[in-house]
Formats: structure tokens, C-alpha cells, sequence
């Protein structure tokens, strides 16, 4: 059993993973993947965009490189070149230590070509609006900077006609709890059983 889990930005993704895992599914964090990647790829990092994006300790400085590449396409294709085949890898990897139910929770899902490894996929939606003001106070940017980031996401999900056949859409548009219970109910229409255990 292995469930995609994405959305969009800002649209609560990372809080239905949280969901998710009360269900006692494991979950690999793709985002999580590719900070570890920045890490380990840092002096690939400074080759292409230079020292100012690594901090006096060393650590590569992920606030100004984000506002960098959301700023600037071929950058964004750069960086994306030097960071998703090493998480492809290690997502492999973990896959392969363990048969357990999993969830990919990873907003390029479909960009990354992730979706194919699924048997099932949750999309969690949100209303612009509510991503916005999520984007604001989460990752203190500025109101045109939330917007490119948004904008770059414009087609990071496929049309639903051309989806996979088992592919729900989680509505995120109240409390923390309604997304919960949204969750939840996902599941249960997903259920099914897995090496002989009923699961969710």
C-alpha cells in the first residue's frame, strides 16, 4: 500500500501527513528529503548560485535561495537538477527497507514522475485566499513573492480526467479539525486490505 499525498502550496498538505500518520501509516517527506539533499549537495549548491547562499556555520541558507529560484525559472530548473535525483534515490531506498503502508508526501508528486510509484493518491485543496494568508504568516515573505511561488505551482497537478483512477481530493477549507475528519473519511473510502491486515 503506498498512497501519494500533494497539494498545492500552502494548501495543509504537511498537517493531512500528521493525519495520516495517526493512522500509524509511515510517511516519507519528500520536501524533508530534499532539504537533507541542499545539505549534502551544498558545494554543488555554491558552484551554481555562489557562497552567498551557504551561512557562516556552513548550512545552506534556504529562505534567500528559495526566493532566488521562485524568482527566476532557469534557476529553479538548476536547482531542481542537482536535488530531486538524490531524492528519487532515497525515497528508493526507503521503500525498499520496508513493505509497510507508506504515504509520499510530496508536493511534486506528478512533476517528479512519484505519482507512477502509487497505488492510491490524496490531493489536499485549499482556496487561494487561504493559502495566501497560510503563506504569510508561515514563511514570512512578502505578498508578491507568496504569489510567485503560487504562480510557479499553476500546472504542478494535472487535470483531474487525466489522473490515476484512484485519486481523491481532500477539501481544506475549514478547521484543523474538519481537515481531520476529511482525512479520515479519504481513508476509509481507500480501504482495503494489505497482506492479509485490513488496514485504515
Amino acid at each position: 500500500m503506498l498512497i501519494g499525498l500533494t497539494g498545492k502550496y500552502c494548501s495543509g498538505k504537511s498537517e493531512a501527513a500528521k493525519f495520516l500518520a495517526e493512522k500509524g501509516l509511515r510517511i516519507i517527506d519528500a520536501d524533508a528529503l530534499g532539504h537533507q539533499v541542499l545539505e549534502e549537495r551544498k558545494e554543488e549548491v555554491a558552484a551554481a548560485f555562489g557562497n552567498t547562499y551557504i551561512t557562516s556555520d556552513g548550512r545552506i541558507e534556504r529562505r534567500s535561495l528559495g526566493r532566488l529560484v521562485f524568482a527566476d525559472a532557469e534557476k529553479l530548473l538548476t536547482l531542481e537538477a542537482i536535488v530531486h535525483p538524490r531524492v528519487k534515490e532515497k525515497i528508493a531506498a526507503l521503500l525498499a527497507a520496508s513493505d509497510e503502508p507508506t504515504v509520499i508526501h510530496a508536493a511534486l508528486l506528478f512533476y517528479g514522475g512519484l505519482d507512477a510509484l502509487c497505488s492510491r493518491i490524496i490531493i489536499v485543496e485549499a482556496p487561494l485566499l487561504d493559502r495566501i494568508n497560510r503563506a504569510l504568516a508561515r514563511d514570512n515573505l512578502g505578498i508578491w513573492a507568496v504569489f510567485r511561488r503560487i504562480r510557479k505551482q499553476k500546472n504542478l497537478i494535472p487535470q483531474f480526467s487525466q489522473l490515476p483512477a484512484d485519486t481523491l481530493v481532500v477539501k481544506n477549507a475549514g478547521t484543523r479539525g474538519e481537515l481531520r475528519e476529511a482525512v479520515f473519511a479519504a481513508l476509509s473510502r481507500l480501504e482495503r486490505v494489505w497482506n492479509g491486515t485490513k488496514y485504515f
